[in-house]
């Protein structure tokens, strides 16, 4: 069975995930922040929840905007299982306004929450996963970090960055055996829709809501059945389970903003085998600089 580390754990896709974990017997440290405050019913849901079941379910303070406290969740988790199999990049939020409204404090912490964050903890179990030459490292992302169906904002354009990211960090770490994946949910009816933070300037948001017309969307069949945000959390269950090397670079999950985004990563994947293959070329060769 498999050690894992999962962040944002409080509620929605990360809760889920570790109840799905644990009940399939692998051994999970549920992390969040405000363990002690304003999340501590929350922590002791799911401490219920596993002593009910015998699960070894742990649950950890970790804030992922915070150096010491990631840094310090990681040795502990460390020195307590003594190993890292996989860890899952949940924790994060969504913004509601258009860009001009936010302040540029307000972009540095969403930014700082939803791609840095992710880094922290990643940057932290890195060199044990090197060391033991193998490890899953899962960031949730959105397929609004692929696609802008909409007018985009600042939500999708942190998801755009921790895309690029993972991407990144999938290709620098394959040396070592360890696996990066971004699994891209599409839409789904979970806590952090009530959780956006809205734009500090809201003169700004009536101005733009003047001139943007609303969506025209078809109203739902009254047997209509929300998308199960359970889906993403047997998404995980299903990676952590396959073998090194076996699992895809992304991973599209869900039946709502999801249409046609697996072809778009589909031609994206040919497109950049094209572009490294051509920069082979001696017309393409890169010899300017030091």
């Amino acid at each position: 069975m498999a050690t894992v580390l999962v962040t944002g754990c409080s509620s929605g896709f990360g809760e889920l995930t570790v109840k799905t974990l644990g009940a399939r017997g692998h051994r999970v440290f549920a992390t969040m922040r405000g363990v002690s405050g304003r999340n501590a019913e929350a922590a002791e849901r799911l401490r219920t929840w596993a002593r009910g079941r015998a699960t070894e379910l742990n649950v950890v303070e970790l804030d992922v905007t915070d150096d010491a406290s990631v840094e310090n969740a990681v040795a502990h988790i460390l020195a307590d299982a003594g190993n890292l199999d996989a860890v899952v990049n949940n924790a994060g939020a969504s913004a509601a306004g258009p860009l001009e409204a936010f302040s540029v404090d307000q972009m540095a912490a969403l930014l700082d929450l939803n791609v840095l964050g992710p880094m922290r903890v990643n940057k932290a179990v890195l060199p044990a996963m090197r060391a033991q030459r193998s490890g899953l490292i899962v960031w949730i992302t959105s397929t609004l970090g692929r696609v802008l169906p909409g007018i985009g904002g600042l939500y999708p354009a942190t998801k755009w960055a921790a895309e690029g990211f993972a991407e990144s960090l999938h290709y620098q770490v394959v040396p070592f055996g360890i696996d990066v994946v971004i699994l891209e949910p599409g839409s789904f009816p979970t806590p952090a829709i009530s959780k956006s933070m809205p734009a500090a300037n809201q003169a700004i948001v009536a101005d733009y809501a003047a001139v943007t017309p609303s969506p025209n969307r078809a109203v739902p069949a009254p047997d209509y059945q929300p998308p199960d945000p359970q889906e993403i959390a047997d998404a995980v269950l299903r990676l952590v389970e396959s073998g090194p090397g076996e699992r895809p670079m992304r991973m599209v999950v869900g039946p709502v903003f999801t249409e046609g985004v697996a072809d778009y990563n589909r031609t994206y994947e040919d497109v950049r085998a094209r572009l490294e293959q051509s920069l082979r070329r001696p017309d393409q060769a890169i010899t300017w600089g030091r």
